[in-house]
């Protein structure tokens, strides 16, 4: 009895030292009443699909404040009493997070929360600055941001009151959420996020705890302090234990560039099932990439009731090893088509069980339409729509099949999307995901489960090229892709040698394409300097990736002139700048010693400017070689080691 008199008595003493000297930490004083918030069991914090992390989450009490929203619950059933943590000037608050091994991140925003005791619903926060660290602040390198910049982009009240159990109708802290602008490409590894938020009350801004029922120990954030300029623990003064401090980061996980696909041969027999039960009404569509190699095969099928034995074909597409490829759809003849081998291929199919119509597109282009209860072979099937079968018909099929896409094209509504990214190469694939794929008997890890492949992989926007022209009066980028999947377009962004990315421009994509398709944009307005571009693609799903940057030097041009490429010696990249002072036809080539070109570079008419080219030697030997420049009767070579 005595133990537990002393503790309270100290944490009298303590709070009321918190309120009257230190502004670091907003305490509760008066946490008097019943709890009244019951907590919903096994309630969980859900993410949303775009994003890559989250620390924990802003609130545990859904719907249980003022007026229907959620809760911040501060649990003073655990002794916890902190409400909150200054952000303000004078202070910082961080907290991290980890990008896996094998993984590149595109951070596109990160969500943070605050409040100002004493502000209604309309927010008053005014900005965020932000620092991302390559260890715990204080200790590594600031790889991102600074102490000045305000990057928020927006700021609303985020539906949660911060509030303690017993008082769960109080409205003082309603907590705001703010989406800071990031833009930030890294790698994998453990970062660190450290942030200051300014508001027009006096109060705070406060940076609200991860909440989660049950627990006092939520993270490992810290608190900068001005006043000792160290960075300490943030600790509940009541329960005296760690928090952490809710975040999101949206964005997407970059491609690999040693993407998988699915490799089908003889005897595999997997299957995509759509849904439990099969779909009687709605607009779907059915869409995958695919490439077979020369003098191999393909098939797959579209079922309107996967059952087995007693399964319903509703259409059937064969690719002959001959390059001919034949259609069934609502009769027992084939409507022909011709494919490549060795080239990624679009193939689509529409379902409409509204109307009773289905189609087959190849490559964009309709191939054959029929009424769909006729089935692959003119036999009755329900109308229906259930599952994807990939099938080696024969000894001789090998089909690469990636990118596998199922809407409901009636309400815009993805269903499933696959990559096959996420799976290890040279294993099954239902075996490795039995609950997204399975096989026709039903039997991942057997003989009809298909390979994981790292043979090939379909990339969605192929950039071919991307560079830079300087003219006398402005910068144009130009830019060409050899193939696009749902391309929306390409935001142009650019930098000065020490600031932040920001976009300039947009230029309309091409949707989905197999075709050489060129870009250009022109940047008037830039003064005398050295800036660099980078372009951002953007998907009609929002997914986006982001370019190689380029940089671009803008100065007048005063003549001819080739600069020694950098780095050199080099492996297996380098670049080269170059200048021509008239439009003439240029060519930029490189050459062994014995003078027989091994690759060209530029070959083609170009405008007066400042170029730069990047080289890429990974197929040739070590060794020298000469690049050499001609632009009309105007030629300079120079010396370039390849050392691997």
């Amino acid at each position: 009895m005595l133990k537990h008199f002393f503790t309270f008595s100290l944490f009298l003493i303590f709070s009321t030292l918190i309120v009257a000297q230190d502004a670091s930490v907003d305490v509760a004083t008066d946490l008097s009443g019943p709890v009244l918030v019951q907590y919903p069991a096994g309630w969980q914090f859900n993410s949303p699909e775009a994003v890559l992390f989250t620390s924990g989450p802003h609130f545990n009490v859904p719907g249980g404040g003022s007026g229907g929203a959620n809760l911040s619950s501060l649990q003073s059933n655990l002794s916890m009493s902190s409400f909150g943590w200054a952000q303000q000037t004078g202070f910082r608050v961080a907290d991290d997070f980890t990008i896996p091994s094998g993984q590149t991140w595109n951070i596109e925003n990160v969500e943070i929360y605050a409040y100002q005791t004493g502000s209604t619903t309309t927010s008053t926060i005014t900005g965020v600055n932000i620092r991302i660290w390559s260890v715990a602040p204080g200790t590594g390198t600031v790889v991102f941001g600074d102490t000045t910049t305000n990057r928020m982009a927006s700021t609303t009240f985020a539906n949660v009151y911060r509030t303690s159990d017993t008082q769960p109708t109080n409205t003082q802290r309603p907590l705001m959420k703010q989406t800071v602008t990031l833009g930030v490409t890294l790698p994998a590894g453990t970062y660190w996020l450290d942030w200051q938020t300014t508001g027009s009350l006096a109060s705070g801004p406060w940076a609200p705890p991860i909440v989660i029922t049950g627990t006092t120990n939520t993270g490992n954030a810290k608190q900068y302090q001005s006043g000792t300029g160290q960075w300490l623990d943030i600790l509940d003064a009541g329960a005296n234990a760690p928090q952490g401090l809710p975040f999101t980061l949206n964005g997407n996980v970059v491609p690999s560039s040693t993407g998988n696909s699915v490799k089908i041969t003889q005897n595999d027999d997997v299957v995509k099932v759509f849904a439990t039960s099969p779909y009687s009404t709605g607009v779907y569509k059915v869409s995958f990439y695919l490439r077979i190699p020369s003098g191999k095969a393909g098939y797959f099928n579209t079922l309107a009731v996967f059952a087995g034995a007693n399964s319903n074909w509703g259409m059937e597409v064969y690719f002959d090893a001959n390059g001919t490829g034949r259609c069934f759809g609502g009769a027992a003849t084939p409507t022909n088509f011709t494919w490549t081998p060795n080239t990624w291929h679009y193939v689509e199919n529409v379902v409409n069980l509204n109307t009773d119509t289905a189609s087959f597109f190849f490559n964009g282009t309709l191939v054959r339409r029929w009424k769909w209860t006729l089935g692959a072979n003119g036999v009755a099937i329900p109308k229906q729509l259930h599952a994807l079968n990939l099938y080696g018909a024969t000894a001789n099929d090998q089909m690469y099949v990636d990118l596998v896409n199922i809407s409901n094209v009636g309400n815009n509504q993805l269903i499933f999307f696959e990559s096959f990214d996420t799976y290890t190469a040279g294993q099954l694939l239902a075996c490795q995901a039995p609950t997204v794929w399975t096989t026709w008997s039903n039997a991942p890890c057997g003989p009809e489960d298909a390979e994981v492949s790292a043979d090939f992989n379909y990339i969605p926007v192929e950039l071919t090229s991307f560079i830079a022209n300087v003219t006398p009066a402005a910068i144009e980028l130009n830019w060409t892709t050899a193939t696009e999947l749902n391309n929306y377009g390409f935001e142009v962004e650019r930098r000065t040698k020490d600031g932040e990315f920001y976009t300039i421009g947009f230029v309309k994509g091409n949707g989905t394409t197999t075709e050489v398709n060129r870009y250009s944009y022109i940047d008037k307005n830039v003064d005398a300097g050295i800036y660099y571009y980078r372009l951002k693609q953007i998907d009609y799903s929002g997914a986006y990736e982001y370019s190689p940057e380029i940089e671009v030097d803008f100065n007048s041009v005063s003549q001819f002139s080739l600069e020694q490429n950098y780095p050199n010696p080099f492996n297996p990249a380098t670049k080269i700048k170059f200048s021509i002072v008239e439009n003439s036809q240029v060519k930029l080539a490189v050459y062994n010693l014995l003078g027989e070109v091994v690759r060209t570079l530029v070959n083609q008419p170009m405008s007066i400017g400042n170029y730069e080219i990047d080289f890429d030697a990974s197929g040739l030997p070590s060794g020298m070689y000469i690049y050499k420049l001609e632009a009309g009767s105007n030629t300079i070579a120079k010396k370039m080691m390849l050392m691997k």
